[in-house]
Order: C-alpha cells, then structure tokens, then sequence
C-alpha cells in the first residue's frame, strides 16, 4: 500500500459501510482521519475501528457530526473542523441513501428532494466549502457514484439520477481542478454489502433486484481497497470488480443497446415470475 503518512483525510458517511472501511486503510497507510457522519453513537463507533488499524498511535483519528445535506451546517462545521485539523489532503464523499428504491408513482417529491439534496447536494456542499483550502495543497477528491449512474436501473428514478449527476458533476469539475493540480476520483461501484441495503430493500421491486443480480454484489472491505488503490495512482474512473467493467465495456461498444436488451429480458422474465407467483 503506498503510504499516507502526514496525510489529512476527511470521509463523509465514515460511520460504516465503504466510508469506515476506506478510513481503516487510509488508516493503516499512515494518515491522520476525520470521519463525518449524522450519528455520532455510531461515528464514536467507527473512530475505535479506525484506531485500531493506525500504523503509528500519534496518529489523529477524530470524528464530526454533520448533515452533508444541509449547506449551512456544512460551511458552519467545515469551518471549524479547518481550524482544528487543518485542510484535508484527501476529501472522500462516501455519504449517500438509498431509502427510496421504488416504482416512480410511489416516489413523492419530498423523497426525490431527499435523495437528490444528500448524494448530490452533500457532495456538491463539502466540496464547495473545502475546495478553497484544498488548493495549496493539490488536495484529492473523491467522489462515490454508483454503477446505477452508468446504467438505468428498474426501480432507481430517483438514487440513480443522482449518481448520474454525480457524474457530470466530477467531469466538469476534473477540468477545474486538473490545472491547479488537484486531482479527482470518481468511483461507480455494483451493489455494495452496506447497510444502505437494508433501506432499500423494504420498497425495491422484483424486477429491480434481478437486475442488481447481474452485476453481484461486492464487500465493503473489497470496494474500499480498489478506491484507495485509485487514489494511490491518481486514476479518475474506477469501476471496482471485473464483471462490472465488464458490463460497462459491453455497454460503451454497443452504445447502450446489448446492456438494454438484458435488462428488458432480465425485467420480463421477473415480471413473468411475479405473475406465476401471484396466480
């Protein structure tokens, strides 16, 4: 692992998932780590986690509660958390939900507002009241789409239209940042063993979750590991695990035709189950 040693990183949705597994390595690789999340039960949790996998004990492991979403509480907190631990080196934007997976009839537009202003507005939020500081010190950003923004998925009007924006957002923002060399990671992970499943499953539709099959699903530790990794070597995509990419070159060549095509047949052999099921 390369070393981060002297390093500041700071880690939205640290409390678990990829966000904690990715603050344990950049832990072990020497930094000094600043987990944020709302829960502080949980962030205080995480924090001995990431403790314990410290190269060195001088090493700084602290926690904030904030709400990524809320931009006011952000640049409030942002701006003591600059005071305190100085400006990071790394900024990580793990901090998503997914508690909407569901038919769009059934999605309200206070839950689309709710999803869009956490995975989309929170990253847009940290980035915003950081970027200044970041600057002299070439700082690295880190972005944590989703597969779900590079392909449509049954069920994700509204998750997957904010990791699609996320997209757009780290694209034209790498042109800002590459000539003040910084540098900028966007990850688009498959379905990821995180508790922001279990939200997600209590609405999910059939078809959806057999078109999330496809694709698997991945460990934290094991999506953790491949980020930092594209952190390590300054790479922009990263689309961890091979049958992803996979999808994603066959989906690139065919110009979206063959991924659209399995999902159709994937949606109506689910739709043709439901059916059998229901008679």
């Amino acid at each position: 692992m390369k070393s981060f040693a002297g390093k500041m990183v700071y880690i939205t949705g640290g409390s678990s998932g990829i966000g904690l597994e990715m603050g344990k390595l950049f832990s072990a690789g020497g930094a000094d780590v600043l987990l944020l999340a709302r829960n502080l039960d949980k962030l205080q949790e995480a924090a001995r986690a990431v403790e314990n996998s410290r190269l060195s004990p001088g090493q700084k492991i602290s926690t904030l509660s904030a709400d990524v979403a809320d931009h006011v509480d952000v640049d409030r907190k942002m701006t003591a958390a600059l005071e305190r631990h100085g400006a990071p080196d790394i900024l990580v934007n793990s901090a998503g939900i997914n508690k909407y997976a569901d038919h769009f009839e059934n999605i309200t537009h206070a839950m689309f507002d709710e999803v869009i202003k956490t995975n989309l507005y929170g990253t847009r939020n940290m980035i915003s009241a950081l970027l200044a500081d970041m600057k002299p010190r070439k700082g690295h950003i880190v972005i944590l789409s989703s597969a779900a923004g590079l392909f449509g998925m049954f069920g994700y009007t509204s998750y997957g239209t904010s990791k699609a924006a996320l997209l757009g957002f780290a694209d034209s923002l790498r042109y800002e940042l590459r000539p003040l060399g910084m540098k900028l990671t966007v990850v688009c992970p498959p379905e990821v063993d995180t508790p922001m499943n279990l939200d997600e499953a209590r609405t999910l539709p059939a078809e959806g979750r057999a078109m999330k099959n496809l694709a698997g699903i991945m460990s934290p530790e094991y999506a953790a590991a491949a980020i930092v990794k594209a952190v390590a070597k300054g790479q922009y995509l990263c689309i961890p695990g091979p049958l992803t990419r996979f999808l994603y070159l066959m989906h690139r060549l065919s110009n979206g035709r063959l991924t659209r095509a399995t999902s159709d047949a994937t949606v109506w052999l689910a739709r043709r189950k439901i059916g059998r099921t229901r008679s």
